[in-house]
Formats: structure tokens, C-alpha cells, sequence
């Protein structure tokens, strides 16, 4: 067994243990990265596959559509996986017509020309450089650019370059003249061992991120509320407190006690289904309305707190935007006439203070809100 055909097999090795790694990590779980990082190392051990058994086959086209076809599978598939992963709205179509363009050039046009020639080198590495090259920049664009995602853009930029470094080195050193001979070659040995590299760093830097995606993901279950989506009392007390201890003139924050009017009597007369389906849809409309930039927990069965960057819409509109949003609100089993109703407490925190503290004054506008409501007057905030 030459030294080449025993790289050809630790890359076989490679490709087959990083699938399963990926399949065991996401196996389980709603991220679909992990599936197709798994799909694209199979294809990648096939190609190794059909190289080690190249002289079994015995047709030097059959030999290289099926190496060059599923190489190109297996890059195209990682970079479709990725645009999907960081875009899930993103229609991967030019990168599935440009692979699969690729591997019909090859198989009509490219096995036909003289092999070791400049022309030959060029037709069948460039396409693997560019679709490495893509997912590199479909990383660098769409991520948010940790270093996780970081690492994942320099090996695949790495790879790329690798693949243009064949360009010129194959016609350099004659090296594509055969699969026997390609084989035998020391260029081949030096080929396969930087491929060998290259894949580790590869299948590494992405199982990293499909990693820190399932713990992520896993997290975020463990912080939000089962029923509402909310964060929970803890995970609301951890994320909220800092910003309460950092407010100021210039980086005030406002905090909304949220409570239901009646709720108690909606789950009596109506059933605790009933009730969770109130809970569910006001959730969904404090979680609208606070957007990515402020906070929304469920502190205890019907009671929320909002925290709202005040140099964000005005507090205050999104106090009456939620308070009519919620009023608007049907079910069927509600009385014709009736409507579900919230009460707000709203301050202004602009100088550091305790979370605990915030929402105690929060709650006496509350209060104040709830009594209004009581006389038939609006909802108040303080």
C-alpha cells in the first residue's frame, strides 16, 4: 500500500468519524447545521472511498465523475448548510445549480481533457475554491462573527486556498497524469496530508459551532417559560439586573409591571386551558412589543415585567400599543362585550437602582392602574 492510498483511507476515517459525531450532537435537536455538515463528511468519505478503490473500478471517467461529484456534493453541502443556518429565509438555489453545474461540466466535458495540463488543473480545482470560497463569505456576512464563527470562515477561506494552490502545483509537477501514478506520486502524499489537515481543521471548527449552537439552544429552553416563551423569574433577574444598576440620564431605562385583570376568574369559570391560552397570547404580544432590545419575564402565574431601553420607542407608546393589542384579543368562550384587559405600572429608572426596588415602584403604579380601571377611569402610569 503506497503512502497515499493509506492518506486516502485516515481521510475515509476522518470523513466517516466527523459524520457521526455530528449526527450524535444534533441527533436530537431542532438545529438542521448538524445534518448537513453530517451529509457533506459522508460524501467527502465517499470520495476518499472511490480514490482508495480507483484501481478496482478500472474507468478512469467513472472513477473521476464519482470523486469529483461527491467532493463537490460535500463542499457545496457545507456552504448550503451554513447560508441555512445563519439565513434560515435564504433560498440556497445558486449554490445547488452552481455545484451541481460544476459536477455535469466535469463528467461531459472535464474527464475528457489532457490531464496534468494547465487548462485541466484549472477546470477542476476552481470550482472547489469558489464554493469554499462562498461559505467563507456567507460565514463572514451573516454571522454574528464570534470566534467560532470566525474559525470556521479562515479554515474554509484555508481550504479554498488550497484548492488554488493546485491550479499551478499539479501542472508543476505532473502529478495528474493517472490515478496510478497520482497515487505513487510524492506529490500526492503531500496533497493528501495537507487534505488530511485541512479536514480535521474543518470538521473540528464546525463541530465547534454546531456545539455552541445545541448549548445555546439548550440554554435558552432552560431560560424561558415553558407556557409563555417569557424568560423565567431567574433568568429575567440575571439579565435585567445589570442594566437597572448601570441606568442613567443617557442610558435610562423604563420598568413595566404587567398583571391581568380577572384572571383568576377566567380559570374558574372557563377552565385552566382557557386560561393558558390567555396566558400564551398576551405573552406573545409583550415579547412583539419589547423586541430584541428589552426584556420580557413571567415573574409569577399571570403577573410579566418589562424592562424597555428608553431611547427606544417611547415607553409609554408601548404601553398603550400592548394595552390595545391584548384588548383585542377573541376566544370564543368569552362573553360577547367582554374583552381581556391588563393593567400597566410604568417608571423611568435614569440612575442606578436595585431591580427589586424598580419593580416595587413599578407595582405601586400598578396598583394605581388597577384602581383606575376599578372607578372606570384608563389605565395610569407613574
Amino acid at each position: 500500500m503506497s503512502d497515499a492510498t493509506f492518506l486516502l483511507l485516515i481521510n475515509l476515517a476522518i470523513g466517516v468519524t466527523f459524520a457521526a459525531a455530528f449526527l450524535a450532537l444534533s441527533w436530537r435537536s431542532a438545529l438542521p447545521l448538524g445534518r448537513w455538515c453530517a451529509l457533506s463528511f459522508l460524501c467527502a468519505a465517499g470520495t476518499v472511498t472511490t480514490e482508495a478503490l480507483a484501481w478496482l473500478l478500472g474507468s478512469v471517467r467513472l472513477v473521476s465523475s464519482l470523486s469529483y461529484g461527491l467532493l463537490m456534493a460535500a463542499v457545496t453541502l457545507i456552504a448550503i448548510g451554513l447560508l441555512r443556518h445563519y439565513r434560515p429565509e435564504a433560498t440556497p438555489w445558486r449554490l445547488a445549480l452552481g455545484g451541481a453545474a460544476a459536477v455535469a461540466f466535469n463528467a461531459v466535458i472535464g474527464v475528457g481533457l489532457e490531464r496534468g495540463t494547465w487548462i485541466a488543473s484549472l477546470a477542476y480545482q476552481l470550482p472547489f475554491a469558489a464554493m469554499l470560497g462562498a461559505g467563507a463569505l456567507i460565514v463572514l456576512r451573516t454571522s454574528p462573527r464570534r470566534p467560532v464563527d470566525l474559525a470556521v470562515a479562515l479554515v474554509l477561506a484555508l481550504c479554498a486556498a488550497q484548492f488554488m494552490a493546485k491550479i499551478v502545483l499539479i501542472p508543476l509537477n505532473g502529478a495528474d497524469v493517472g490515478v496510478h501514478a497520482y497515487l505513487m506520486s510524492r506529490y500526492a502524499r503531500y496533497s493528501q496530508t495537507a487534505g488530511s489537515i485541512l479536514s480535521l481543521a474543518l470538521g473540528v471548527s464546525l463541530l465547534a459551532l454546531v456545539a455552541t449552537e445545541v448549548m445555546a439552544a439548550t440554554v435558552s429552553r432552560l431560560e424561558r417559560d415553558g407556557l409563555s416563551n417569557a424568560f423565567n423569574r431567574v433568568a429575567f433577574f440575571d439579565r435585567a439586573t445589570p442594566l437597572l444598576a448601570a441606568a442613567s440620564d443617557d442610558a435610562a431605562v423604563a420598568v413595566v409591571m404587567c398583571d391581568l385583570d380577572h384572571f383568576k376568574t377566567i380559570n374558574d369559570s372557563h377552565g385552566h386551558a382557557a386560561g393558558d391560552d390567555v396566558i400564551r397570547d398576551v405573552a406573545g404580544i409583550l415579547l412583539r412589543h419589547v423586541g430584541p432590545q428589552g426584556l420580557c419575564g413571567r415573574i409569577g402565574g399571570d403577573e410579566f415585567c418589562l424592562v424597555l431601553p428608553a431611547a427606544s420607542n417611547p415607553p409609554a407608546d408601548i404601553a398603550d400599543r400592548i394595552t390595545r393589542d391584548v384588548a383585542g384579543l377573541a376566544y370564543d368562550w368569552l362573553p360577547v362585550g367582554r374583552r381581556i384587559t391588563l393593567s400597566l405600572g410604568l417608571v423611568r429608572i435614569a440612575a442606578p437602582v436595585g431591580l427589586k426596588a424598580a419593580m416595587s415602584r413599578a407595582d405601586l403604579a400598578l396598583y394605581g392602574a388597577k384602581a383606575a380601571r376599578a372607578h372606570g377611569d384608563k389605565a395610569a402610569t407613574s
